[in-house]
């Protein structure tokens, strides 16, 4: 077993424990605040509900996370990371949801709990997530696992000598449909939630964390709906054409190899930006693309919609720059 998984598991486990023994010492009161709006609560919640409400979510959570952490076989090592952190998230913030409520309910009664207090559940969220997550950490395969996976031709070799030559700068222009309806899409809900919430006079605590959610999954979704992939002598970067930033890089001494694939949507989990356990993909509509493997093991598949010579020439421009940077190195895959 997995040292580090196991002990990640234990921090995701560790809130039901926690909960436990709080509610021994701190036992619900009769009614507690359960929404806000304006100055202060307008619903409130039976104090056994709310209980239940916070054990059944931080017992759920544990649940996931143990049979994540133990069952290592069946279920990869990236999904595992990602699930114990939800766990753990959520099972801290909810302790935290419930240590603070009936805290501020039992001091300054439930009419008068300020939400400020249970906000403190998403900084505990936070916390708790990230810890799980670093604890957990990631297998980085080895050279030899590494070479492995990646085909023959697709190897970064190392290129000394007289073979060693300038690298002529690629690029080339990708647009996603997709994304540009989403982020708009997004754009347009957020606005308009924003405002409504305004109007019913909605804290201003609930409306910062909705501009912070929902605005930048909208701005993420337009930046990455038209972008420039450009490989040079430093290896392969992605530009936003929407806004003035660089959204992704790879730098030529993480190139382990790079391949020219038809990118099939299903495959790789969609159309658009697809973030998945060990490989990241951005298509258009599915075609020639650019798959580079990156020494930690992950993979960054980028269609190009120019074709499949437009998609060859920025590999094998690729290739020749990683391989340049491997020989002055004098590393080896």
């Amino acid at each position: 077993m997995n040292p580090r998984r196991a002990l990640s598991g234990l921090l995701a486990i560790a809130p039901l424990a926690v909960l436990l023994v709080v509610v021994v010492l701190l036992p619900p009161p009769a009614r507690v605040p359960t929404h806000w709006s304006g100055g202060g609560p307008d619903a409130w919640a039976a104090g056994p509900s709310f209980l239940s409400g916070v054990l059944t979510v931080t017992v759920l959570s544990a649940i996931a996370a143990a049979a994540t952490a133990v069952l290592q076989r069946a279920v990869p090592q990236a999904w595992s990371r990602w699930i114990v952190t939800a766990g753990a998230a959520v099972g801290w913030g909810a302790v935290v949801v419930y240590v603070v409520t009936v805290w501020r309910a039992r001091l300054d009664g439930p009419d008068a709990v300020d939400e400020a207090w249970v906000l403190l559940a998403l900084l505990a969220a936070v916390i708790g997530g990230a810890g799980a997550y670093a604890v957990h950490g990631r297998r980085v395969p080895s050279a030899a696992e590494l070479r492995e996976r990646i085909p023959d031709r697709a190897r970064t070799q190392p290129v000394r000598g007289r073979a060693v030559g300038p690298v002529e700068p690629w690029s080339t222009e990708v647009s996603s449909t997709t994304l540009r309806v989403i982020g708009w899409g997004m754009l347009v809900v957020f606005l308009a939630v924003v405002t409504l919430m305004v109007t019913m006079g909605e804290s201003l605590a609930f409306v910062a964390l909705v501009v912070v959610a929902v605005g930048g999954a909208a701005v993420l979704a337009l930046s990455w709906s038209a972008v420039r992939l450009s490989v040079d002598a430093d290896g392969l970067q992605v530009r936003s054409r929407v806004a003035p930033v660089r959204l992704t890089r790879i730098a030529a001494e993480d190139v382990a190899g790079v391949e020219v694939l038809d990118l099939d949507p299903m495959a790789w989990g969609g159309i658009g930006l697809r973030v998945l356990p060990e490989r990241t993909a951005y298509i258009a509509n599915g075609g020639p693309g650019i798959v580079v493997w990156k020494r930690d093991g992950r993979r960054l598949a980028l269609q190009v919609t120019e074709g499949d010579a437009a998609a060859r020439a920025g590999a094998r421009t690729l290739l020749q720059a990683a391989g340049q940077r491997l020989g002055e190195t004098s590393g080896s895959v």
